[in-house]
């Protein structure tokens, strides 16, 4: 496996970069400080406003991409974790695990309009366009909430009967959610809100992450236990499997080159190239910063968007399968914008 690496741009970039190895396939454009906590989980883009909102201790973040600037925050959000955006309305949501809500704002004046009741430990938020639901998982409630966009209610739980994690929705109808202590993927029924299918995602230990290409109905699922695994989203077909980073914790497609990321702890990018529905080469991992962990993606052209934070110590992996930790310097949070070098 060759390695890929970042044009190391940016001088007055606050953290270390690995030197450059092969490729390169990005370059750092900008780097945004975000201040406050040195907390963070999902980030979601929202390409019809051009904005970055990014889950943030109590509160999210929102950054203009366009602009490179944080122009407001969604606050009262204690334990943040999610974020969507309802594309008919405008409506960002975002949840508060502290407080078991999903709350509605107002994308102009970043006001809370409406709220309901979701699961204990809520965390990731989907839009789903087949039922004009937000699904909201809860991972102590081992299940989901839909709450409707139209009426802003809240629908009887998923009850999914462990752990959820990173879920996507294929927007025909179907959510698909890491189940990450049973080593499987579900599919549940949108209209119905019913679970379908659960398929076993060996050699896949533990799935973090997970992204769907809604065209070859191929899901991408990256693993704490440093590979991915591709399945075919109708029969839960095994297509692939591949070495990625340790310590992911999201992962995305790239439509605009077909290409499946995943975000790992370890400061790497795992690239993997999706060049026909059943063939997929890993191209390699670019460098970027230890503890960028999740990302969002522009699905028009493809400009990356990682957060992450100064490093001051590292912690050893408790065993041999596992990541370090890191300790990072109070108020150094901040957001990377990698484009795609031509």
């Amino acid at each position: 496996m060759r390695y890929l690496a970042l044009l190391l741009i940016c001088a007055s970039l606050a953290f270390t970069w690995h030197p450059a190895e092969a490729g390169p396939f990005y370059r750092l454009v900008q780097t945004i400080p975000l201040g406050g906590q040195v907390k963070w989980d999902y980030l979601h883009f929202d390409p019809a406003s051009d904005r970055v909102y990014i889950s943030h201790g109590d509160e999210v973040t929102v950054v203009n991409a366009a602009a490179g600037r944080v122009i407001g925050q969604l606050s009262d959000l204690p334990g943040s974790h999610g974020i969507t955006v309802d594309p008919r309305t405008g409506l960002v949501y975002a949840d508060s695990a502290a407080r078991s809500v999903l709350v509605a704002f107002n994308p102009k004046s970043f006001a809370p309009v409406t709220s309901a009741p979701v699961l204990l430990d809520a965390d990731g938020v989907s839009y789903d366009p087949a039922s004009r639901q937000i699904f909201v998982s809860g991972g102590d409630g081992n299940g989901f909430t839909p709450v409707s966009t139209i009426t802003g209610k809240a629908a009887p739980k998923i009850d999914l009967g462990t752990t959820p994690e990173f879920h996507v929705a294929d927007g025909k109808g179907s959510l698909y959610v890491d189940l990450v202590d049973t080593n499987e993927i579900a599919r549940i029924d949108t209209i119905t809100d019913k679970i379908i299918a659960r398929w076993p995602v060996a050699p896949c230990v533990h799935p973090k992450g997970l992204a769907i290409d809604p065209a070859t109905h191929r899901l991408f699922a990256s693993c704490a236990s440093g590979v991915a695994v591709v399945l075919d989203a109708d029969t839960g077909k095994l297509i692939a499997s591949l070495p990625i980073g340790l310590g992911t914790d999201a992962a995305r497609f790239d439509a605009a080159q077909n290409w499946f990321l995943s975000a790992n702890g370890d400061g790497t990018l795992t690239v993997v190239s999706e060049q026909t529905r059943n063939q997929f080469v890993e191209l390699g991992n670019v460098k970027t910063a230890l503890g960028a962990r999740t990302l969002a993606v522009d699905p028009r052209t493809g400009r990356v968007f990682e957060v992450t934070a100064k490093v001051i110590k590292t912690i050893p992996p408790a065993n041999s399968s596992g990541h370090p930790h890191y300790v990072f310097a109070p108020g150094s949070l901040a957001l990377l914008i990698l484009d795609p070098v031509p």
